[in-house]
């Protein structure tokens, strides 16, 4: 009489228990981490953006001898000055303007709000001394303490009006 053989090729419940929880404490460790990283990225992304825009503001002073001229809504400058040297129609280019300054300007900064390129009387100091900074928009509260570490307690400040938008500073009249 011949025995029929069992077909043991199979997992059982318990080993694959055992896989699952051990794929979901990988998960739990990897997440955070990964998440981390791409924060930092956007981060990196905002402070490059910021030192090109620096970049080109303090290029084009050297150049013109004038800070580019702020226009517009709000204050804010057309950013056509650092790109094509044009502001309109009636623009034209100031002695010694040797653009473009920016091969473009961000449409966008890494968590999807605004940059934008202002100067005003300094509010965060008593004196009346001008600033040129750069504004971004949308910018998380995580965000924010990793720029003041990257670029400095002094030069990066929160609007007063809201948690989401931060100035660098580009530069002032000291």
């Amino acid at each position: 009489m011949r025995k029929k053989l069992k077909d043991n090729r199979g997992f059982t419940l318990v080993e694959l228990l055992v896989v699952i929880a051990i794929i979901g404490i990988l998960a739990a460790i990897i997440t955070p981490n990964a998440f981390k990283a791409i924060e930092k990225g956007k981060v990196a992304a905002a402070e490059a953006d910021y030192k090109a825009i620096k970049a080109a503001a303090l290029n084009y002073y050297t150049d013109t001898g004038t800070w580019p001229p702020i226009t517009g809504n709000g204050g804010s400058i057309e950013t056509r000055m650092f790109v094509t040297g044009e502001n309109g129609e009636d623009w034209t280019k100031p002695d010694g303007w040797n653009g473009p300054y920016l091969e473009r300007w961000p449409s966008k900064n890494p968590w999807g709000g605004t940059y934008t390129f202002k100067k005003d009387a300094s509010t965060w100091d008593s004196d009346d001394k001008e600033e040129r900074y750069l504004e971004l928009t949308q910018v998380p509260e995580s965000a924010f303490p990793i720029l003041q570490r990257d670029l400095g307690n002094d030069s990066v400040k929160r609007e007063s009006t809201t948690k989401t938008t931060v100035r660098i500073i580009i530069s002032n009249d000291d």
